[in-house]
């Protein structure tokens, strides 16, 4: 191969990454509710208040068929004032109050099992949400962040099922991009 057509070849490589790399991470804008969001791959990140509320980034999916906007939702918040951030867990018909089996299994194959101890029903600041689960305790959080920065998709399973199904599986592309968007608005907040 000529040097031109190596030159010209890498030069196009180097082009589509960055196009793929750009895809990836999006502007914040400013929502009608008054979030500040930006879109990554699979997830958004969005800030409360204007960028000064609490920030979190989020995936929503549908069951197939449903005319619910969002059936299951994997949520990471950042905790205000510390390094520390939580995951919220919710799946239509997880019943909170009862599951004592709560596993992340990663597409590497990787299992993280979150001990009972180490979540609470309801959203990070509120029990009223019967179908989700919170995870606060830092380090076991911070594994699973790391997992999920690793890893391409992600199933959660649950036991008991209740009304649900026991699973909810959520794709991981752009889990990096939305970390880093949020630590750009928190970070600086924290200094």
């Amino acid at each position: 191969m000529t040097q031109l057509r190596q030159f010209v070849l890498g030069a196009a490589i180097v082009g589509a990454l960055g196009a793929a790399s750009a895809a990836q991470a999006g502007e914040w804008f400013q929502h009608k509710f008054g979030e500040m969001r930006s879109f990554h791959g699979d997830w958004l990140a969005v800030c409360d208040a204007q960028g000064e509320g609490q920030c979190r980034m989020v995936r929503a999916e549908a069951d197939p068929g449903s005319d619910a906007f969002f059936d299951m939702r994997l949520a990471v918040l950042r905790v205000d004032g510390t390094p520390d951030w939580a995951i919220e867990v919710m799946d239509r018909g997880l019943p909170a109050e009862a599951v004592t089996d709560l596993r992340f299994v990663f597409d590497d194959g990787q299992s993280i099992t979150v001990p009972g101890s180490s979540m609470k029903p309801g959203t990070y600041d509120s029990v009223g949400a019967s179908d989700t689960l919170t995870i606060t305790d830092p380090n076991l959080v911070q594994s699973l962040l790391d997992h999920m920065i690793a890893g391409n998709h992600v199933q959660v399973h649950y036991a008991p099922e209740g009304s649900g199904n026991g699973t909810a599986r959520f794709p991981l592309g752009g889990v990096t991009s939305a970390v880093n968007a949020i630590q750009s608005i928190v970070l600086p907040r924290q200094e």
